[in-house]
């Protein structure tokens, strides 16, 4: 088995037999939201590529592989082209423990245009012994030439149920949170663990309802006073919109009068049924929010774009 992993037993099932049938591509494209796996399923890949028919030292490694032939590049907010640069450089030296290299660059979305255009001659015209995984959460933001090149290989959402079994089983996870948890993780592995592991996520997400309920409501004395939470949270801003999107989705559900059994904040229900806003103005201040997570990824002015949410959310009517 590539790894003992929960969902997307296809995708895995199909690198299976890619890795049995030698059929290997020079270059991957893992495609799929955040924490459904991609990352470690391209390790477990590369741990495969570069072990199974030359072990060393270093594939005895079990818990953080590392090898001299796997070279991993992680976006932080971009990956430059000078990083690219030096990855291509680097591939035409050749392996020195197996009979391969790997590159493993995560976040490919978040590459810059110029950088990814720099590795466009290495997937056209590979070294034979270069295999390149690339995982991104976005296609839009790759060139359709890089696209054309790779082996697209698609993550689903993780199915709740299977969240569940998972934070049962594998953490110890009692099953009321594990539902929650599970409800809350929007189909992401790693979301759900966060909240399940990490106080932090709990007491963010009780600050961002707080907050929201306040807006919503129009019992803030000034949207303006709500920045220093963002600000403060920059770095959790993803987590936050996300919280609002599925509360904005919970609120539309109890409007139409839909089945409760769908509710993701199943904790927050007293409070949701008091929101006093209709489907369709949740739907608009959801597309506020996907419009103003687009102007951030823009790189906007970050204090005029979220104050400018904040008037759109408390000044609603």
């Amino acid at each position: 088995m590539l790894v003992d992993f929960v969902g997307n037993e296809e995708s895995i099932k199909e690198l299976e037999k890619n890795l049995e049938n030698k059929d290997l591509s020079h270059a991957y494209l893992f495609l799929g939201n955040e924490g459904v796996g991609k990352f470690t399923v391209a390790k477990a890949l590369a741990k495969r590529i570069l072990c199974d028919e030359n072990e060393s030292y270093y594939c005895e490694i079990a818990d953080d592989f590392y090898h001299p032939d796997l070279k991993i590049l992680r976006a932080d907010k971009s990956i430059k082209k000078a990083e690219i640069d030096e990855l291509v450089a680097d591939s035409f030296k050749k392996p020195f423990a197996s009979k391969y290299k790997v590159f493993i660059i995560d976040g490919f979305e978040d590459v810059t245009v110029s950088g990814q255009n720099a590795l466009l001659k290495t997937l056209e015209e590979p070294e034979d012994y270069l295999k390149i995984i690339l995982t991104s959460k976005n296609s839009k933001k790759i060139l359709p030439t890089i696209l054309s090149r790779t082996r697209i290989i698609k993550f689903n959402n993780i199915m709740e149920d299977d969240v569940i079994k998972f934070l049962i089983e594998k953490e110890n996870i009692g099953i009321d949170n594990a539902t929650l948890f599970a409800k809350l993780s929007s189909g992401s592995v790693n979301r759900a663990l966060n909240y399940a592991k990490n106080p932090k996520y709990l007491s963010l997400r009780e600050q961002a309802i707080s907050i929201f309920d306040r807006l919503l409501n129009k019992t803030t004395s000034s949207p303006f006073r709500e920045f220093s939470f963002f600000n403060e949270n920059k770095e959790y801003l993803n987590e936050i919109f996300n919280i609002y999107l599925l509360f904005l989705r919970d609120i539309a559900i109890i409007d139409l009068g839909l089945n409760e059994n769908n509710i993701m904040n199943i904790d927050k229900l007293t409070m949701l049924k008091k929101q006093n806003i209709t489907a369709q103005k949740a739907t608009m201040i959801s597309d506020e929010i996907i419009k103003t997570i687009e102007l951030l990824e823009k790189n906007t002015n970050f204090e005029l774009t979220i104050e400018q949410l904040l008037i759109n959310i408390g000044g609603m009517k």
